[in-house]
This record gives C-alpha cells, structure tokens and sequence, in this order.
C-alpha cells in the first residue's frame, strides 16, 4: 500500500514538473505591430463631464472644457490643464458657468472658454500665461419672435481668427413657426480682446447646422449644414459662397463637424443621425470644396460626432460617439486603417501643434436611466492621448 502512494506521489510530481516546465517555456503572444502608442488621466471626480479640448502652443499644455453633469442647477464648471506628455493634470480653475467649447489666441495667450447652457450663454477669458480668469462677457441672448422656450437657447463651437481679432461663436434656438418647431442659427462675432458684441454674419445659415471650423490656411470659415456648406470671409464678414451638396449617398440627415483641407479643395464630413441612434448611415463624408461633388463615403460606425485630418500623416480621425470607436483613415484611399475601441463615448479632439499627438475626450455614461447599458456608478471621464509616431 505504501509501495503504492509512493509510486503515485512521485509520479504526479514528475508530471507536476513538466507542466511547470512546459508553462516556462510558452512565449508570450507577439504584440501587434502599430506605431501607435496609448495613455490615458481621468477628471477627478464622477460628476464631471469632459467636453472640448484645446492645446496652447506657446505653454505647451493642453486645456479640457468640463461641467458638473449631475448637478446641472449649481452650473458650475472647470477648466482642467493637462501636461501634454504625461497627462498629469497641472490645474484645475474653477469657472463662473458650466464649460463646453474652447477656442485659443494663440498671439495673446487667451483661451476663450463658452458657457452653453441657457442660464449662462457667456464667454470667458483665461490668461493662459497666469492661469486666471480676466473677463467673462455679457449673456448672449437674443429676443427672438415667437421663441419656443429660453432653454432651447445654446452656444456651440466656436472658432477665433486672428487677423481680425474677433471670435466666431455658433448660436442656435427654436421659433414656433406655423409648420411646427423650426431651428435658428446664428453666427456671432465677438471682439477678442473685450468681448464685446460686435454682430453676426448675415446669411450664415440658410438651415440647421452644427459644423464649425477654421482654415488657418486661407483664414476662411466654414459652416457645415445638412445640405450646404457656407464659406465665409472673416475679415469681411460675409459669406463668400454656399457649396451645395449635391445629392449624397447615403442621404445625410445630420452634419455633426466639419474639417477642411484647403490644399486638396476637400471638405471632411461627419453625420450623426439623431433620430436613428442604430447609425447605418452615420459615417465620414467627403466633399469637393470646389463643387460640392461627393467624392467618398466611409460607414466608420454611430453616432460620428467629431473629425481631424492631419496632412503630416495623410489621415482623418473620426470619433463614433455611440459605437465607443475612434476611427483611422487613408486620406487617399478613404479606407479605414485603424479601429480603436475607446468605451464608452469617445467625443472631441485636438491635435498637437506638430500633428505628432491626437488627444481625445473620452465621456461615460452618466445617468442610469438614459444609458442603462453602460452605466457604471463612479465612472470618470478621462483623456485618451495617441502618440502618433511609435509602436
């Protein structure tokens, strides 16, 4: 009988040993080869919602646009400056209303910072030099016939041109019309250094739309709508000319953003159908800023919410807020080259000024009742930085 367990005793050791062995010698699985290269630093409480995103080139720092989401009677905002490389947060400054849109002064060292939300409808001016607040405009607000309601009232993007020294902002509302709700859009114009209301660009919009940039190229300003895209001069303030869209394919049924590269006469469009929040036609539509012709279509995934395109790399990010996806492009090809996944809600970027560095805002689902599916109590928002350059 001992005979027997010492036999058995030995025996499971000898396999034990060759488990043990064998389990040493198993190599890792090869990495996948990628020159792209991940980190990421949260908000530092679960209440904070993460919006736009900014990067001064003089600091070298990059600022994030954030809110308390939960609490939204208090209003209360936050500007949060990020250490470009480490992502480390480096200040965290307290803002009169909650933050949603930023727009930099380089020259100056201010960064214009929007207050959206009804009872705000405000900008403010942080020294980007000093860190402190210096001014915050009066309410932005328009007496409007036959206006739905206040709350319908907000500020969008906004964009500052520096030969004029003035900051375009996107104002949007509601008026009850005979045929129902219609939407109302204006293009404000705010002098850079006072804030003071210096009027809006007649004409900008000739329908809904959300779609703000600039071309630091040519100085141009464009507005994207559903189908039209507005080019406009800054410094005469008016609109040049609208690009219509001819026809495309997939209909669109909501531009989201706009990117514009002036060297290559094209026009890179993001949708969000709002309506359908499945987003089979949601995706990447490229246009000829010359014709309007369509030129291509990428089906990147729901809910495109934001666009970059970066000529250093040949490329377009495209962030799809509802599939949790962060979408690379051949800017020759339109072939999507990279997939991210990025949960929950991958939402605004910026590139660093030597295009070597895509930062990207990250939101979580908030709010139990309207994100059932990916709620997670004590989530924060955070941001993804992508360094462009190495595996």
């Amino acid at each position: 009988m001992k005979h027997r367990n010492v036999t058995t005793s030995l025996g499971c050791l000898l396999i034990a040993g060759l488990f043990s062995t064998a389990a040493w010698a198993i190599d890792p699985p090869q990495r996948e080869l990628s020159r792209f290269a991940m980190k990421t630093n949260y908000l530092q409480e679960a209440n904070e919602g993460l919006y736009e995103l900014a990067f001064d080139n003089t600091s070298h720092r990059l600022y994030a646009a954030v809110t308390d989401r939960m609490n939204r009677e208090a209003n209360k905002g936050f500007l949060y400056a990020f250490n470009p490389a480490s992502l480390s947060t480096e200040s965290r400054v307290t803002m009169p209303y909650r933050a949603f849109s930023l727009a930099m002064n380089q020259q100056q060292h201010q960064l214009y910072v929007g207050h959206t939300q009804s009872a705000s409808l405000r900008i403010s001016i942080v020294d980007t030099l000093t860190g402190k607040l210096t001014k915050t405009s009066d309410k932005l607000s328009f007496k409007v016939a036959n206006a739905a309601d206040a709350r319908f009232e907000h500020l969008r993007h906004m964009v500052y041109n520096s030969p004029t020294n003035t900051l375009f902002v996107s104002y949007s509302n509601m008026q009850k019309t005979a045929d129902g709700m219609t939407a109302l859009h204006k293009l404000l114009m705010l002098d850079g250094t006072t804030l003071a209301r210096k009027g809006e660009v007649k004409g900008a919009y000739s329908g809904t739309a959300y779609g703000l940039t600039q071309d630091e190229k040519t100085q141009k300003i464009y507005v994207g709508g559903k189908d039209y895209i507005n080019e406009i001069d800054a410094k005469k303030q008016t609109v040049l000319r609208t690009i219509r869209l001819k026809d495309p394919q997939p209909q669109i049924a909501s531009v989201q953003n706009l990117a514009v590269d002036s060297d290559s006469n094209r026009a890179f469009v993001v949708v969000f159908d709002h309506e359908d929040r499945r987003g089979q036609q949601d995706g990447l539509y490229v246009f000829d800023l010359r014709n309007g012709q369509q030129l291509g279509y990428v089906h990147t995934g729901a809910g495109t919410n934001a666009v970059k395109y970066n000529p250093k790399y040949n490329e377009i990010y495209v962030t799809n807020f509802t599939s949790g996806t962060l979408s690379v492009i051949d800017a020759t090809t339109y072939a999507i080259t990279r997939e991210f996944n990025a949960p929950v809600y991958p939402n605004q970027m910026v590139l660093s000024p030597d295009l070597d560095t895509l930062y990207v805002g990250v939101k979580e689902g908030f709010n139990r009742d309207w994100d059932p599916d990916v709620y997670v109590e004590g989530a924060k928002e955070r941001i993804l930085r992508i360094d462009l350059t190495r595996s």
